[in-house]
């Protein structure tokens, strides 16, 4: 949302500027990059001339590029090329609506997914592999039943991240709802979380990726602003981090997804909570962050701010509102996997482990089980749905540290082996 553009409300702003000083104790850390003017203005590499709505953002490490959103209705990627550090624009084209956030599930997919604070829903959208087409195939209505969240106008849902199962499962994700521990029972292996901008909640959703409207409420969760406006989560330590949009304060918090009682709603356990330096010019309307995974530690880790700039700003605001920053220090631990975090059920035993080709799974399965495989990253190497077996093949897994899932009546069991 454009603050500039008219949506916003002065008064409102004030106040939750007013309640971030007295409400709130934690004391701001230094942001672990480089300035707004330090890091590489990519405008550019968009348009020549200047981008306008540049709202959401999201980094896929398997192809390397960077989705963005315009709330305008507009979709932007950017290609990588990491032996020449340099960035192309290979998509842009028109998705319609007001979307605001942008994420994916399946990272190998060509889908990703939107949250549309126009229509308050989230979108799925499916693309051929060159962007000359991109349809919306399903949506979900986040007004209508089960779902609890209001109607507040444009101050409503604009930002989403899709968090697989395995990592709700190692923190023992809880939910607000039941106040007992979830995972996703739709189909889709994980869940999506929402950043509202109205009182800064993040909103919880299972959905099914095949039907209209066929969702989960799993609950609502306080974030240590007032204010959200986008979400990233790190598939390599797996946490999570809220970007902040308030006037002249605009900050970046970090979560683990642990939570604790606060009054009658869950609270996210704040991890850090990074003071953001503003962009130059009268606009530090920052909306949009992504980062790459930390992990396999390099040393060096990139992240991305966007600001929604209008288009009554001027031609050196509009040429401003995408910066990389390539040095960014993420937070987090590159033993995500390796953790005793990630606990195995135990009703799930795998064997040969450690494994070279077949993983013979020990347990009882209905022909609607569905088989998951993730990487240390986080990712899906595996996937089999509705086949009654009791053994997986893994000969064509690299050597490493893996989990594997099995999501059956409701249920979801893990187990951890090692691929020789």
């Amino acid at each position: 949302m454009d603050k500039l553009k008219g949506k916003g409300i002065f008064m409102k702003g004030l106040l939750a500027l007013m309640l971030v000083f007295s409400c709130y104790g934690l004391q701001a850390q230094i942001w672990p990059a480089s300035t707004w003017s330090g890091a590489m203005n990519l405008t550019s590499v968009m348009n020549a001339v200047g981008v306008t709505d540049l709202s959401g953002l999201h980094f896929n490490p398997t192809n390397n590029r960077l989705y963005g959103v315009q709330d305008d209705g507009h979709l932007r990627v950017l290609q990588w090329d990491l032996q020449t550090n340099l960035f192309s624009q290979v998509a842009n084209v028109s998705i319609g609506g007001g979307p605001e956030g942008i994420t994916q599930a399946n990272l190998f997919a060509n889908e990703f997914y939107t949250i549309d604070e126009n229509n308050y829903e989230i979108r799925r959208y499916v693309y051929s592999a060159n962007f000359s087409t991109v349809t919306e195939y399903k949506h979900w209505n986040l007004l209508v039943a089960p779902s609890l969240m209001p109607d507040t106008g444009n101050t409503g849902p604009e930002g989403i991240v899709f968090i697989p199962d395995s990592f709700l499962s190692s923190i023992g994700f809880v939910s607000g709802q039941t106040g007992q521990p979830y995972t996703s029972v739709k189909g889709l292996g994980g869940l999506f979380f929402v950043a509202n901008q109205d009182q800064g909640y993040v909103w919880v959703f299972d959905v099914n990726p095949n039907a209209n409207n066929d969702f989960a409420f799993v609950g609502k969760y306080e974030t240590n602003r007032t204010e959200s406006c986008d979400l990233a989560f790190d598939r390599s330590t797996g946490l999570m981090y809220i970007l902040h949009n308030i006037t002249g304060n605009n900050r970046l918090e970090v979560t683990d997804l642990s939570t604790s009682v606060n009054g009658e709603i869950l609270k996210f356990t704040t991890l850090k909570d990074y003071l953001i330096t503003n962009p130059s010019g009268n606009n530090d309307n920052v909306e949009g962050f992504a980062l790459t995974p930390k992990c396999p530690e390099n040393g060096i880790t990139s992240a991305w701010l966007c600001r929604d700039v209008g288009t009554s700003e001027s031609a050196s605001i509009k040429q401003d509102v995408l910066r990389w920053f390539p040095n960014f220090v993420a937070d987090g631990s590159c033993e995500i996997l390796a953790n005793e975090q990630f606990k195995s059920t135990e009703d799930l035993v795998v064997a040969p482990n450690p494994v070279l080709n077949e993983l013979r799974i020990h347990g009882s399965f209905d022909p609607n089980a569905t088989i998951q495989v993730f990487d240390s990253l986080g990712r899906i190497r595996l996937h089999e749905k509705g086949q009654n077996t009791d053994s997986i093949d893994v000969s064509n897994l690299s050597p490493g540290i893996y989990l594997i899932s099995v999501q059956q009546m409701g249920k979801n069991s893990i187990a951890k082996f090692v691929k020789e």
